[in-house]
């Protein structure tokens, strides 16, 4: 081939490549600006959103938590001292009265030394008389008399030590209530540290439980509460009469104590409860889906949608339902918060609002 041909050739197919290429890069830059005036007039690339319209509501805020039950009275019956089991004189789940005999260990040592001692008083109680009458006749001297009578009250006192010690060898029930079981026999060698049974009053029995710390001023003492046990749906009612005079340092809550009647003691302490406590009734509430919620390190924040765009707004929160939540400071009547694609916005985006939900309930009860 013509070497000049040839060049020419080439230069011509270069100059084809070099007009397709910049032919592209203008198209490019054309679809790109094209795509971000999109963008800043709301076009289809604007994510798109579902909003929630805040409207205010009634609504009961009622707090919903756990605690157990505990029993009127309760103690485990522990002897005082050590010794030997010679008798136990109650049967198992059974009623006993305050005073009832529920265990005797052996005392017969302590009996003997009684015995000696009641011997002693005797014998001084009766110098103790004739040195009274030489005394009063002035035929001995006082210090004399004095001796005779620091002798027998030395004598009653070791007999009132002794009573005290044969007291600790009988158990008696403090009070009323049930004995549980039995957890010895008669022969066996106890010490204090040995647990005989249990003795539990259960005519009426406490709740114990907790709430946040924020609802202190909401709660007052013999206040109404509901609560049912584990195992059961009835639904059954005590009365606050104790708060904790101070707040848990690490869980932030403030616990309290509520007491209900059980005469048919079916309500048996230990177990778990589900309580329900009722704060106060707002009739102009703020309420939005849990979904709406954004959780930060310093509390809680939700994006409000405005002309086309979303805002991030600090929000307090309060009580919380299943589904919604109530909130306290941060929004407005009417305002539309984002409940969908939270995770693709953020603060001043422009965004394209699908749909727009409002939900509002007569009456709710919080967790």
């Amino acid at each position: 081939m013509n070497p000049v041909l040839k060049r020419t050739l080439i230069a011509g197919l270069f100059l084809i490549v070099l007009g397709f290429l910049i032919w592209n890069r203008i198209q490019s830059d054309g679809n790109a600006a094209g795509s971000a005036d999109a963008q800043r007039q709301g076009g289809p690339s604007a994510v798109s959103v579902e909003g929630y319209r805040v409207t205010p509501e009634p609504f009961r805020e009622t707090i919903y938590t756990t605690g157990n039950v505990l029993a009127d009275e309760e103690i485990y019956i522990r002897p005082e001292t050590s010794g030997r089991i010679t008798g136990i004189y109650f049967e198992e789940d059974s009623d006993v009265s305050a005073g009832d005999l529920l265990v005797k260990l052996n005392d017969a040592e302590l009996q003997q030394e009684l015995r000696r001692i009641s011997y002693q008083i005797n014998l001084a109680r009766i110098r103790e008389q004739r040195q009274s009458e030489l005394l009063s006749r002035n035929a001995i001297a006082q210090d004399d008399y004095d001796m005779v009578l620091n002798e027998l009250n030395t004598l009653k006192a070791q007999s009132d030590r002794v009573q005290a010690q044969l007291d600790k060898m009988e158990i008696r029930a403090p009070f009323d209530g049930v004995i549980g079981l039995q957890e010895v026999s008669v022969g066996s060698f106890v010490s204090p540290d040995v647990i005989i049974s249990s003795l539990q009053k259960i005519d009426q029995v406490k709740i114990d439980f907790s709430i946040p710390e924020r609802f202190r001023p909401a709660v007052r003492r013999d206040q109404v509460i509901r609560f049912r046990v584990e195992g059961s749906d009835e639904m059954l009612e005590g009365r606050i009469y104790a708060l904790q005079p101070r707040v848990d340092r690490e869980t932030r809550t403030l616990r309290m104590r509520a007491i209900a009647p059980n005469p048919s003691a079916l309500i048996l302490p230990g177990a778990f409860a589900h309580v329900e406590v009722d704060l106060r009734q707002v009739d102009d509430a703020l309420l939005i889906p849990s979904e709406a919620l954004v959780p930060e390190m310093t509390g809680y924040s939700v994006f409000i949608y405005r002309e086309g765009s979303v805002y991030t707004q600090q929000v307090q929160i309060g009580t919380r339902t299943d589904r919604r939540v109530q909130i306290r400071d941060g929004l407005s009547p009417e305002d539309t918060v984002i409940t969908t694609g939270l995770l693709q916005i953020r603060d001043g985006m422009t965004v394209e609002l699908a749909n727009v939900k409002q939900e509002t309930v007569d009456e709710v009860t919080a967790l």
